[in-house]
């Protein structure tokens, strides 16, 4: 067992393929966009005994375009912390929650210290679902939300890796 998976087993059980669907509301909530999502997220401990997640999302959109992002985050104290090109922040299970069903993320767009967003993910009793949403904020006021509905359709990441996956690709047509 790795260290992720022993300290953290509700962040732990996230390794895997996941299936969605992104829905982009304004703080109106009106629809601003709407786009398919597969997450590959990986659980690993490095030779030198950092403990390590990574997750790729790949966004497909309906006009046939695509997004890679590329998050890589190591195990510090009681949370995951990712330091990239993107954003800086962190996840981790929250201990309140007597389920042991919530994951909480936050993070501040790199070169933009006002740029703040925060998720809350809920996960099924199956582990096979799970419900996210983000809210989004910019000077401390919000500016949109996301709701996120996802299915695990693989519990092994590694027969749906691609060396592709592992750094930023801005949305392009594919």
């Amino acid at each position: 067992m790795g260290i992720i998976e022993s300290s953290m087993p509700l962040v732990a059980s996230q390794a895997g393929v996941w299936e969605g669907e992104y829905v982009h509301l304004d703080a109106d909530h009106n629809e601003i966009d709407r786009h398919r999502s597969r997450l590959v997220c990986r659980l690993f401990d490095d030779e030198d005994g950092k403990a390590r997640l990574a997750q790729t999302n790949i966004y497909d959109w309906a006009d046939g375009t695509r997004e890679i992002r590329y998050f890589d985050g190591v195990y510090k104290g009681d949370r995951v912390w990712i330091d990239n090109v993107n954003i800086t922040g962190w996840t981790a299970s929250v201990s309140l929650d007597e389920t042991q069903r919530t994951i909480m993320v936050g993070w501040v767009r790199a070169g933009e210290p006002d740029f703040r967003y925060y998720e809350m993910i809920t996960v099924a009793e199956d582990g096979q679902a799970k419900n996210r949403t983000w809210h989004w904020y910019r000077k401390g006021r919000l500016f949109q939300r996301t709701i996120i509905n996802e299915t695990k359709v693989s519990d092994d990441w590694r027969t749906h890796d691609d060396p592709s996956y592992y750094e930023f690709r801005p949305r392009a047509a594919v």
